[in-house]
């Protein structure tokens, strides 16, 4: 009995100090490779993986929050219902979703048995607190799992009732390859297929209630359509957070023409205007590359187009951050420096990218004489260690992920 009094003490501290952003992020890690382990496919679907980590850092602040008192109560968060109902809207069935936790439930507790050794020298208190932290997280998981499952099976069934969920397999099998349906067709979705085809990928941050997001969405998706002069947009619900769209625009469709959301909550990435029924398939897979690329950054922007982001996309394929910083590192060396005079030179080195290697464009683009942009190279190359011209694909690569990505890709001070 004393030693369970210990743990719950020694469990309340802990819970003071897990609720830290670092020590956030360190759980999400380890739930997500657990996760990967069990689907790799499956956190490559952004906005699940997104809803999966909201889900994931709601139930570990709602669990620490009641992990060391008595008696313990455990209730499903929000984020948790959410991210139950988009799986349900995207025809994940129940068993992936009840695996899915388990494979969190092994990562959390693999990654709680290291820390615990790490901090706890006595063997005694060491077991106590596992053996708790082991019944108070099975409790939570499996309390909350009736409520999870329960809004599951109600999204679920109302998808299935709705003409959304007809058109949106038909839809995933035209983004499989397989053919429209003709025009005379009761399954023609109503779309143009024939016209120019801008598809976007529409999300909110968490922030947003659920019951609003996709109201939301499907404005804005409107008033885009409406601003490239275009018809009704084919929409598809792909998540509480999320809908998918496509304007068949007339020729030629002007990216530049994108309203700015009309909330900071709200993001849209955007592929390339392509034509006809390939275009279809292929612009939306560019704007979820962009997608990618504008969620894995530390802010989202609010309009990501794939024009803009393309390089990006290319080398890293799935918007890896780790492997963006190790371009920027290498490639910029000393260069990659945090102070002010680093910057510059950077600046001038991609304008004079730009400009196409001139120097009077670039020093008019600057704003200063072509004998400031000719020193300002010769110190980027005295930094770099080599010519410009040595590895031109590679420092442009790296300065341009370093504009999408901005200064998280330095190396730290």
């Amino acid at each position: 009995m004393e030693d369970r009094s210990a743990a719950l003490t020694w469990l309340s501290a802990f819970a003071l100090r897990m609720r830290s952003e670092t020590e956030c992020e360190l759980i999400l890690a380890a739930v997500d490779a657990a996760i990967g382990e069990t689907f790799p496919h499956y956190l490559a679907d952004i906005e699940v993986h997104r809803e999966v980590r909201a889900a994931t850092r709601a139930h570990w602040l709602g669990f620490l929050t009641v992990i060391g008192r008595t008696p313990f109560e455990a209730r499903p968060p929000a984020e948790a219902v959410d991210g139950a109902r988009t799986i349900a809207r995207r025809g994940y069935g129940v068993d992936i979703l009840l695996k899915t936790y388990r494979a969190a439930q092994r990562g959390l507790w693999r990654y709680i048995t290291e820390v615990l050794h790490q901090q706890i020298s006595d063997p005694a208190l060491r077991g106590a607190v596992l053996v708790i932290f082991w019944e108070h997280s099975t409790l939570w998981l499996d309390t909350c799992l009736d409520g999870i499952v329960a809004a599951y099976m109600n999204e679920r069934e109302h998808h299935t009732r709705n003409s959304d969920a007809q058109r949106t397999e038909i839809v995933q099998a035209i983004l499989r390859g397989e053919p429209a349906p003709p025009a005379d067709s009761p399954d023609n979705l109503g779309h143009p297929m024939d016209n120019v085809q801008v598809a976007l990928i529409l999300w909110t941050d968490p922030e947003v209630p659920a019951r609003h997001a996709t109201g939301l969405l499907r404005e804005y998706a409107a008033r885009i359509a409406h601003a490239l002069g275009a018809p009704a947009p084919l929409l598809i619900s792909s998540g509480v957070h999320g809908l998918w769209a496509w304007i068949a625009t007339p020729p030629p469709a002007n990216i530049a023409d994108v309203p700015v959301p009309p909330n900071a909550h709200i993001h849209v990435a955007i592929g390339t205007p392509r034509p006809g029924l390939a275009g279809f398939r292929r612009s939306h897979l560019e704007a979820g590359a962009a997608a990618r690329i504008a969620t894995s950054a530390k802010h989202a922007t609010a309009v990501t187009a794939y024009q803009d982001v393309e390089l990006v996309c290319l080398l890293t394929g799935d918007g890896d951050i780790a492997s963006v910083r190790a371009l920027v590192e290498r490639e910029l060396g000393q260069l990659a420096d945090r102070s002010e005079q680093c910057a510059r030179l950077r600046d001038t080195v991609c304008e004079f990218f730009y400009a196409g290697g001139n120097i009077d464009a670039t020093a008019s683009r600057l704003g200063v004489h072509g004998n400031t942009v000719r020193y300002r190279l010769k110190q980027a190359e005295r930094r770099l260690g080599h010519p410009i011209e040595a590895r031109r694909v590679h420092i442009e690569l790296a300065l341009r992920c370093l504009r999408v990505y901005g200064e998280e890709l330095l190396p730290a001070p």
